[in-house]
């Protein structure tokens, strides 16, 4: 008499045998199946980038804006004549919201705090962005991002001599 532990590996058998059977056709209904599955996940993605909640998807900070407010060349590190851009990627459909960036300089000293109103519907990347008329002192600084007024991100930058 056969018991359920002795079954499994002649089930498993079976169907592994089955399955090879099928000849080439496994391995197209296979690719073809990842690759629908890859299209359902963009959609899915793009539809929740586009509704729902607002919400910062990615910050990144740099010396320079390209395209679309997106950061063309990526750093922390800045020299005393840069300036220093932030991008903030919002994903959703907001009524109305405001998105704002306070820069504070290494002793804690506010250098500049902006705000910029989102209107109903918008999202794609927003920038903000500062220099210093005199130059940057050496050290490190902090820009913290808000959006309707309550802290989502935060990054720290040095400038160097």
């Amino acid at each position: 008499m056969m018991t359920p532990r002795m079954l499994l590996p002649v089930t498993l058998s079976a169907a592994m045998a089955l399955a090879s059977c099928g000849g080439g056709n496994g391995d197209e209904a296979a690719e073809s199946a990842t690759v629908d599955s890859a299209a359902r996940a963009a959609d899915s993605a793009a539809r929740a980038a586009s509704t729902g909640e607002l919400r910062v998807a990615n910050v990144m900070i740099g010396k320079r804006l390209g395209p679309e407010n997106r950061i063309a060349e990526p750093t922390f590190q800045f020299g005393p004549q840069d300036t220093v851009y932030v991008s903030v990627d919002l994903q959703g459909a907001p009524a109305e919201a405001t998105l704002g960036a306070r820069w504070l300089a290494q002793n804690g000293k506010t250098l500049d705090s902006t705000v910029q109103p989102l209107t109903a519907g918008e999202s794609g990347n927003k920038e903000f962005h500062l220099a210093q008329a005199q130059g940057w002192q050496p050290g490190t600084y902090l820009v913290t991002l808000y959006l309707n007024e309550d802290s989502v991100d935060a990054k720290t930058f040095s400038v160097r001599k």
